[in-house]
């Protein structure tokens, strides 16, 4: 039955905007994650339409929390020529509120997706008949504005030590 109740919401989510609804990814992922016992990673692959390629779980964790590897996480969305990606795990807790640990791989798969131009849409944490959307708290947009400002700091410190060189005839002789 839950496999109907799956295959169902599926199709209902298939060619349809993802990233316009983290309800739609809710309803779709919380009938197979919500009595499992451990943390359970999954990433949705989307195409340039934003429309499902593919669902894979990555990681399964314990109780408390999952290892979560940005370069694997990267090397399927390459895999499958996603253009973006949402991210989802379940909490065994029943709580949605992300840890200081879910704050830190996000950011780090946010930034490192922007490296790869891919955009990440969410990271729905799924709770007891509950769920929390980074993007709808602003952390995914608030990670890219970061990730943006690293950037630009970079080419500003590359440009200023450029410019040293040009001035004093080489980096060794910086003030």
């Amino acid at each position: 039955m839950q496999e109907v109740a799956r295959k169902f919401l599926k199709e209902k989510i298939v060619d349809k905007p993802v990233y316009k609804s983290s309800q739609e990814i809710f309803d779709y992922l919380y009938h197979s994650m919500r009595d499992r016992k451990k943390e359970l990673f999954k990433v949705i692959f989307l195409n340039g339409q934003n429309q499902i390629i593919d669902t894979a779980d990555l990681f399964e964790g314990t109780i408390a929390k999952s290892a979560i590897s940005v370069r694997e996480v990267m090397e399927s969305a390459l895999k499958h020529s996603a253009v973006s990606l949402v991210f989802a795990h379940n909490h065994p807790s029943g709580s949605p509120e992300p840890s200081q640990n879910d704050k830190q791989i996000t950011r780090d798969l946010v930034y490192a997706a922007a490296v790869m131009q891919i955009k990440v849409l969410d990271h729905v944490i799924i709770g007891d008949n509950k769920y929390l959307s980074f993007t709808a708290e602003g952390l995914i947009e608030q990670y890219e504005t970061d990730f943006l400002d690293l950037r630009i700091k970079g080419v500003s410190e590359a440009k200023r030590r450029l410019y040293r060189a040009k001035l004093f005839g080489g980096l060794g002789e910086n003030p």
